[in-house]
């Protein structure tokens, strides 16, 4: 079973998200606040609506209230963001994946904060992504089994400090038994060259980003 959690982050392209939805069929979806808005504009009703309640809109809150949706309100001063209590929320029900939306925006520190989030979703067992317009984002502790398209670009860089014992199976640049540390990313911008793709690592935490080549 799928979790989504929708937070306040950048989510522009309506098309986009309403396929995902369609595709992905989760089981629960949750707002961690202002997320609820992204989710009006989409005309889909979430389960649950979790946070400080500081960033959803008045009109919409009254929405959802009306519709009976469940709404978890915490005190503005915490020590939590309100996607983690959405995680933290999410991780008490029986799923095996979560998939983290609107969370990556134009400020670095809400981004990386939340990519820093998918670390405790890993180490409990589940499966975690990130998925914007232009990325899908997973962290791996053990090995991942993807399909993408051939000439898709990957991109497979260290969390923890040190990932060794990286195999892959698919890419143009095939690894094997290597080790990567934070200081030497040379795992950027490898290629898909089948479309099943399977990367595994023997320790440590390890990103896989897949992404469309808008060139930096």
């Amino acid at each position: 079973m799928k979790a989504f959690i929708i937070s306040n982050g950048q989510m522009s392209n309506n098309d986009f998200y309403l396929n995902l939805f369609k595709e992905q069929r989760p089981d629960y979806v949750i707002c961690a606040d202002g997320g609820a808005n992204h989710l009006k504009k989409l005309g889909i009703i979430p389960n649950t609506i979790i946070g400080d309640l500081d960033s959803i809109s008045i009109k919409d809150l009254e929405y959802y209230k009306n519709l009976e949706v469940e709404i978890i309100k915490y005190p503005t001063k915490k020590d939590e963001t309100d996607t983690q209590l959405a995680i933290q929320y999410a991780t008490t029900l029986p799923i095996k994946e979560i998939v983290l939306l609107g969370v990556i925006g134009d400020r670095i520190d809400h981004s990386l904060g939340n990519i820093y989030l998918m670390e405790d979703i890993v180490l409990k067992g589940l499966r975690v992504s990130i998925i914007n317009e232009n990325n899908i984002v997973y962290l791996i502790n053990k090995e991942i089994e993807i399909y993408g398209l051939i000439g898709e670009v990957v991109s497979l860089l260290p969390y923890s400090d040190k990932v060794t014992g990286i195999l892959s199976e698919g890419l143009e640049y095939p690894l094997y038994n290597k080790d990567m540390i934070k200081s030497n990313p040379y795992g950027i911008s490898n290629v898909i060259n089948k479309k099943r793709v399977k990367i595994s690592i023997q320790s440590g935490l390890l990103l896989v980003i897949l992404s469309k080549d808008l060139t930096v």
